[in-house]
């Protein structure tokens, strides 16, 4: 679940906080949420963050009182990290999606469908809550695939942030899945509907809600969703907002027992765009070092782990134990927590500028910008050697391109107040690194920076 940057969508206007809510759980009715028009649609993604946020913050504190294990800094750092790549890949592809579905009910449509019916409302529900089933099932089911999708997966920790862990190229691939529905529902009542879908599933990632009773039947709820994370029993319970598919086509399975959350082969790394990428690397070599074209094409479009080296992902549970060793974890002083949330938050303002630039060699500009920024503050939490020279250079660069654009007339971001900002921060910055590596020879970082 990730911000919907979709072109065509209405500006979004703060709902009230009761309707903001309602939505996140999709308790809203037909009236409210049928529109003619594509461009009536609002950003109800967006719209949803800050009770997402909100939502969190609830769950941090339950967690406490029930003397749960709360969230820990570098992997919420890192479930924002994930989110922020993905939604600025996406800034690029913004809008294709839905222009291929338009395309479709405009020339292909075999019915008309009311636009203001109830039974227009509520195809459009179970048409798009079917197509995420399938395309979630396939997504774990083919491996190259699966090499989006697991981003989701990648997080040990399982909280609502977890929702956040999104990846940036599955939407080009699940959305092919859902184009069928063009033959029938108009492209107001899709949108509205996929959005809501993956709204929904937000409150699904949470260790603190129990059983709901005779809701399990129909909902999918928190405790099939934990189920589908759990590293044993990963290819059950696919469903968005119901579990009747799952009981439907014999991929449910209630909840029993302890879950270990997580990938089986750990990515053991705070650094958001390698988690992005890292699956698709392994299947590139993966592809180059295997012989034969059928093995080759096994590779690609076989299951997860179905190759010659590595056993199935979906067989049963006795051939994956839990893991013995404890969960990836790097600790870093306070001070380095406030210099990592300081960045990452320059990086999320920046982000945020990013839609107003015109100029195309501008956006991916900033892409790489903020993506090294990111990795740079995850290889400080992962406390890399490296991390002292990868963050110097990047202060140190970025400071270099403010003085290039500000002897050009322009600035670093569209905002000023948030120009100097940024470069007042990386000036003191570059003096933090800067005395750091002369008073630790970067030989002997390794372990200081923690």
């Amino acid at each position: 679940m990730s911000g919907l940057q979709g072109a065509q969508m209405a500006p979004s206007t703060a709902p009230t906080f009761s309707t903001g809510l309602r939505q996140i759980f999709y308790l809203v009715t037909p009236a409210e949420t049928t529109f003619e028009a594509l461009e009536d649609v609002p950003n109800y993604v967006k719209q949803a963050m800050p009770f997402v946020v909100l939502l969190f913050l609830v769950e941090t504190l339950v967690a406490w009182i029930q003397k749960r294990t709360t969230p820990r800094f570098n992997n919420v750092i890192a479930s924002g990290g994930v989110a922020l790549v993905t939604q600025i890949v996406r800034l690029l592809t913004v809008g294709v999606e839905m222009m291929a579905y338009v395309w479709l009910y405009r020339h292909l449509r075999l019915v008309d469908m009311s636009w203001d019916s109830p039974l227009t409302w509520w195809t459009a529900f179970f048409g798009v809550e079917f197509g995420y089933y399938w395309s979630h099932r396939l997504h774990h089911e083919v491996n190259i695939l699966w090499a989006a999708h697991q981003v989701h997966h990648s997080s040990d920790d399982y909280n609502i942030l977890s929702s956040l862990r999104t990846s940036a190229f599955q939407r080009c691939s699940s959305f092919l899945l859902y184009l069928p529905l063009a033959l029938v529902v108009p492209p107001a009542a899709f949108l509205v509907h996929y959005q809501l879908n993956l709204l929904y599933q937000a409150w699904l990632h949470t260790e603190v809600v129990g059983s709901l009773g005779p809701l399990e039947y129909i909902l999918n709820t928190p405790t099939h969703h934990r189920v589908h994370h759990g590293r044993n029993h990963m290819g059950k319970n696919y469903g968005g907002t119901l579990i009747i598919w799952d009981r439907m086509f014999g991929t449910f399975h209630q909840e029993s027992g302890p879950l270990v959350y997580g990938l089986r082969a750990a990515v053991n790394t705070w650094d958001p765009v390698w988690i992005q990428f890292h699956h698709f690397v392994c299947i590139w070599h993966a592809f180059f070092k295997t012989p034969g074209l059928w093995n080759k094409t096994r590779v690609l479009f076989a299951g997860p782990g179905r190759t010659l080296r590595y056993k199935p992902q979906l067989e049963s549970t006795q051939e994956f134990p839990k893991r013995p060793t404890p969960k990836y974890d790097s600790k870093v002083s306070m001070g380095w927590v406030c210099y990592v949330l300081m960045h990452f938050a320059l990086a999320l303002l920046t982000a945020r500028t990013i839609p107003k630039d015109l100029s195309i060699f501008g956006t991916v500009g900033k892409l790489a910008s903020i993506m090294w920024t990111l990795s740079s503050i995850a290889a400080i939490l992962d406390c890399r050697p490296i991390a002292p020279i990868m963050e110097l250079s990047r202060c140190m660069s970025v400071l270099g391109t403010g003085f290039l654009l500000w002897l050009s007339g322009a600035l670093l971001t569209s905002q000023p107040v948030l120009t100097v900002v940024t470069l007042a921060c990386h000036a003191a910055s570059v003096v933090i690194w800067t005395v750091y590596l002369m008073k630790s020879p970067y030989v002997a970082t390794r372990g200081k920076i923690c």
